[in-house]
């Protein structure tokens, strides 16, 4: 339930069953499934909605199906992916075994929120977490930009890559100062670009096809993307954080002006300001439960280090994250042994397939740096990752 706690002075202090932090599509699905459980469930989000998010986009049909997105938030279906790496550069064409979906991340976000408002969540927009409450090592509740405590039962943190409840609530220190490394070992640093283009060029030059790029001009150890949309083109690149020689706009730029495909299909096009974000690369962060806690999304690692695809491994591990948070309010027990059961459900639905991805991922940068050729690798994982998804949905259809 939500109530508020008089302090000294008359000043309340706001109490909630579940705060969720962050609204892309793991804190939706997070307070969609906390709110249908029967939690209070409040949602925190710094930025004004709708708001651009630095995306490729691609959205696997299985959320569209589940969700029932509806045509008006979707913009393009692919159903081949082209694959360009030096010397030569001729296409790969590689036919993907389930159709995937081009979405705009704001739309597609406020989509997606509105399920979580419609279940019975509020909604805060413009509110910046920027602490924890902690009381002997459990998670109490969040503390905003402007000093306000709010206070839950579980806090689900779902606040992207640097996600600022796991630093102040010691889980980077857990994930990878206890370890020996640093946060930076484990994320990518993404640029991108939205190209306007007319509809009619975009179908000439792109059809039903989503694009890959790879090559040391163009990302060190990272691919560069274009993904076709309704009069617009997401266009951007990723590598290694710790992997880039120059600023990382300079190889946007230049993959933009001078990649000798790239160039060709982008011509005419009106490129907007250059955005940066990190993604992790790596393996999902564990444990992504604590006593108060539960971490998913971006927050807890969970996006493919082969596509960098995070959308379908966010929405699933939210889902299972609001269901155990509901099951905790409902029992009272928020220890974290009773939150271990999300990570459990959440291990079951999409852990094997990023643990898949992550040892195809280490063999490739292994071999890489070994002296391997990197556009080999990585169209040799890309193949391999369409296979094992062809052959799990094969034997999920008997």
């Amino acid at each position: 339930m939500v109530f508020s706690v008089s302090l000294c002075g008359g000043v309340g202090v706001e109490k909630w069953d579940v705060v969720v932090v962050g609204s892309g599509p793991a804190g939706s699905m997070a307070a969609m499934k906390a709110a249908e459980g029967g939690a209070k469930t409040l949602v925190l989000e710094r930025q004004k909605l709708p708001r651009f998010k630095l995306c490729g986009g691609g959205v696997a049909a299985w959320v569209i199906k589940k969700l029932r997105v509806p045509e008006s938030v979707i913009d393009r279906e692919y159903k081949v992916l082209e694959y360009y790496a030096p010397p030569d550069y001729k296409a790969l064409r590689l036919p993907i075994p389930a159709s995937y979906y081009g979405v705009y991340r704001d739309r597609f976000d406020r989509f997606l929120l509105s399920l979580a408002e419609e279940a019975g969540a509020t909604v805060r927009e413009k509110v910046k977490v920027v602490d924890v409450v902690m009381e002997e090592g459990w998670v109490k509740g969040v503390v905003t930009g402007n000093g306000e405590k709010i206070m839950s039962d579980v806090v689900i943190a779902c606040d992207g890559a640097l996600s600022t409840v796991a630093r102040k609530s010691g889980f980077w220190d857990v994930w990878f100062t206890s370890k020996g490394e640093s946060w930076r070992e484990h994320m990518s640093f993404c640029v991108g670009v939205e190209v306007e283009m007319d509809d009619e060029v975009i179908d000439e030059r792109f059809g039903d096809s989503y694009l890959f790029f790879t090559g040391e001009d163009v990302a060190p150890i990272g691919y560069a993307w274009i993904f076709p949309k309704k009069g617009r083109l997401s266009v951007g690149l990723g590598s290694l954080v710790e992997t880039f020689e120059e600023k990382p706009k300079e190889y946007i730029t230049r993959f933009i002006r001078e990649h000798p495909v790239a160039s060709k299909l982008l011509e005419g096009g009106r490129p907007s300001p250059v955005k940066g974000a990190y993604i992790p690369t790596s393996h999902p962060y564990k444990p992504s439960y604590g006593a108060g806690v539960l971490f998913a999304g971006d927050s807890a690692g969970m996006v493919s280090p082969i596509t960098g695809e995070g959308i379908f491994y966010a929405v699933r591990a939210g889902m299972d994250a609001g269901v155990t948070a509901a099951e905790a309010v409902s029992e009272g027990d928020f220890s974290a042994e009773f939150l271990s059961r999300y990570e459990e459900r959440w291990e079951e639905h999409i852990g094997k397939h990023l643990d898949f991805q992550a040892e195809l991922f280490r063999e490739a940068v292994g071999k890489i740096r070994e002296g391997g050729d990197f556009g080999a690798e990585l169209i040799n994982a890309f193949a391999r990752l369409i296979q094992y998804l062809s052959e799990y949905a094969g034997r999920k259809r008997k």
